[in-house]
């Protein structure tokens, strides 16, 4: 076709759910696409949308005769009974010549390196790639192309480009999110439908107020009146409504960055909508081959543009934070609202003998919900008592947690301003010391305590050189650490390289069996069980990792992790990286939304912003579901604990764990334990995603 671009230039990819959206992207000027299959990819809202097998093979015979490129994304992530079925379909897809696969799970690396795949590897942005280190990783893995997170600025592209020769791909238009790829979990938690598995039903569209956790005060209600002596560029309640990306203004910046590819958001859009917006993209790139000295923006377009834009539009990232430009806070443009906040189920003290969650039958070693599972591999003995294993956010936290019988401390890999102060390199020793000591030789007492010293779970370019500083420093410490918590790709990347044990947290979204087995390959003795699953999904996982695995039984749920500054956007009109009135500090933010729930707004000494569940996870009355299941640790999650209570809650699930794992035939759960809990941390506490969460279906 004329306007097909060279290899050598920028590939303009166009988005295509149906057909007819194929042809109109094609004719418009797309230099690829991507697409999806009926299974295995993040967009299976509508069954209009996708392709069969045979669409499939009909759809690169098309494209192909049209110099067009196909890309087919298996981004979702999968479980061990999905990964079991996909080996065919990755074959297939190489035998009708697809032009690569784009994939989130790293069992699907794992699974197409088995099966000796020649088609190309494209990381998917719910990958996080989001420093060199995570790059690094994708490398040695055999990817041929990276799909960047969303808050990765041109600079960072452009300096990486130079450092890397893999292809660097980044989102030029469309639908964004406000939390960081793939640590978006509040939706899978609630409703069971996960933004991880492309069935978002976008809570960050829900209206909120912000509010004083400790006296309740609203301090941004969203469109009225702002405080006097307070900044608000807000005009409406919708705070998290970030609009949609549009790069078509900036076409020459962003190719000077090294982009290979442009990608157009937009899947689930139909043929009139994208075969226009493609149009503008392809006559702006064509005006600008043929004349790049030359090259002015035509802005008669883009009004043209603006007419049809679904939501408002913002460069991003791709300048730096732009802080609340970013934000459509009226949601007059959103075109369609998916869910409504609601309340979270609680558990009280009427119900907390009536066990809601599966309990392991260990004569058939199996989740009677789950009939292919099995309780026993080589290394794992089910009736083995697990350690109970604590992410602290203090050093006077996790000293009360060692103290009242945690086996295995985590200390934060972010310091939240509301404990006071960071972590501090003299902090590490002392706990390390204190753990040795617990246990005398030759005395009666619990064995010596681990210590697995945490990472953050975002480290963007400007800190991973902290990150790798930091962990160079370990190695110096004495005694040495039992291990680190790895928390994205540039963290295990980095962290490989000292030798220590690796434990993978929860936002490596670890969910089958060969995406531990390819993190084993890296130096990982255990993962963490996904956040947002059900329980008899998480029940079941165990049996089938060639890794010790650890769950989640209490704590603050984190629902979504942003750069995006709450506090700074809402009270100061400013952004993360400018000076602002310093609020956090002053104050413990929450955010109310329309169902009364407040979610906790935690903000870390990178002034990172964390929006956790409304209710806290208490899976004290419910330890029986465990028992038998085979899990290697059970953790606590209180990184914002004070050491009181975290001394408090270590107590009652140690004394718990011990009475259960200890005669499983006699334990019962005493109700004066949860009034224990009560008395020790004022919270609201639920079952969260055990009950509500992820779970398969067929």
């Amino acid at each position: 076709m004329s306007n097909r671009v060279p290899s050598s230039r920028v590939e303009l990819l166009a988005p295509v759910g149906k057909w007819d959206v194929l042809e109109a992207v094609i004719a418009a000027g797309a230099d690829a696409v991507y697409l999806g299959g009926k299974k295995y990819n993040m967009r299976l809202h509508s069954k209009e949308f996708n392709f069969t097998d045979e669409d499939l093979r009909s759809v690169v015979s098309y494209a192909h005769e049209r110099s067009v490129k196909v890309y087919v994304t298996v981004n979702n992530l999968l479980t061990n009974a999905e990964i079991d079925d996909l080996g065919g379909y990755l074959q297939f897809l190489e035998e009708i010549a697809t032009d690569g696969i784009i994939a989130q799970d790293l069992g699907v690396v794992q699974l197409a390196h088995d099966l000796d795949l020649k088609v190309p590897l494209h990381a998917s942005v719910m990958m996080n790639a989001h420093n060199l280190e995570g790059l690094q990783l994708l490398k040695d893995l055999g990817i041929r192309r990276v799909i960047l997170g969303r808050e990765v600025t041109l600079s960072d592209i452009k300096l990486w480009h130079s450092q890397t020769d893999l292809e660097l791909e980044c989102f030029t238009h469309g639908d964004m999110c406000f939390s960081q790829s793939s640590q978006c979990y509040l939706c899978g938690m609630l409703f069971g439908e996960s933004s991880n598995r492309g069935r978002c039903l976008k809570p960050c569209r829900w209206p909120f107020e912000l509010i004083d956790r400790e006296t309740g005060s609203v301090l941004a209600p969203g469109g009225a009146e702002t405080p006097p002596g307070q900044h608000s560029g807000n005009t409406g309640p919708y705070f998290l409504a970030v609009k949609d990306i549009c790069l078509l203004p900036f076409l020459p910046e962003v190719i000077d960055a090294g982009v290979c590819s442009l990608k157009i958001e937009g899947r689930m859009r139909e043929a009139g909508f994208l075969g226009d917006l493609i149009g503008f993209y392809r006559r702006a790139l064509d005006r600008y081959y043929a004349d790049p000295y030359g090259y002015q923006f035509d802005w008669d377009e883009y009004r043209e543009l603006e007419q049809m834009r679904v939501r408002d539009m913002s460069p991003l990232y791709a300048f730096g934070n732009p802080g609340p430009t970013s934000v459509g806070y009226t949601g007059e443009r959103e075109p369609r609202f998916f869910s409504s906040a609601v309340r979270e189920p609680e558990i009280t003290q009427s119900n907390i003998l009536d066990n809601p969650l599966p309990v392991w039958d260990m004569r058939s070693g199996r989740v009677p919900a789950l009939a292919g599972a099995t309780s026993h591999i080589a290394h794992h003995t089910s009736q083995n008592r697990p350690r109970l294993a604590v992410k602290a956010g203090s050093l006077p936290a996790a000293l009360a947690a060692l103290e009242h019988g945690a086996d295995l401390i985590y200390t934060g890999g972010e310091s939240f301003l509301s404990q006071g102060r960071p972590w501090r390199p003299g902090d590490f020793a002392e706990l390390l010391t204190a753990a040795r000591a617990r246990a005398v030789p030759g005395a009666q007492g619990a064995d010596p305590a681990l210590v697995v010293i945490g990472t953050p779970r975002i480290t963007m370019p400007s800190e991973m050189g902290r990150v790798n500083r930091f962990l160079s420093d370990l190695l110096e410490l004495q005694p040495q650490p039992d291990g680190i918590l790895v928390t994205n790709l540039g963290t295990i990347f980095a962290a490989s390289a000292t030798g220590l044990p690796l434990y993978a947290d929860y936002s490596c979204n670890i969910a089958n069996g060969r995406a531990a087995a390819l993190l084993q390959s890296y130096g990982a003795v255990q993962t963490t069980a996904p956040l947002e699953f059900r329980a008899e999904e998480i029940l079941a996982l165990p049996a089938r990792s060639p890794l010790a695995l650890e769950a989640v039984v209490h704590g603050q749920l984190p629902g979504m992790v942003s750069d995006h500054c709450l506090p700074a956007a809402l009270l100061d009109g400013t952004t993360r990286f400018q000076i602002c009135s310093g609020s956090c500090r002053r104050m413990r933010f929450g955010l109310r939304d329309a169902a009364g729930m407040v979610h906790p707004l935690e903000i870390d000494t990178s002034c990172r912003n964390h929006l956790f569940m409304a209710h806290e996870l208490a899976l004290l009355p419910y330890l029986r579901s465990f028992y038998g299941a085979g899990f290697g640790s059970l953790r606590l999650e209180i990184p914002c604990y004070s050491a009181g209570e975290a001394g408090a809650v270590t107590a009652l699930y140690r004394a718990n764990i011990d009475r259960l794992w200890g005669d499983p035939e006699a334990y019962e759960f005493a109700t004066d334990d949860w009034e224990r809990l009560l008395q020790a941390r004022t919270a609201t506490f639920g079952a969260g995603p055990y009950l509500r969460g992820v779970q398969v279906k067929e």
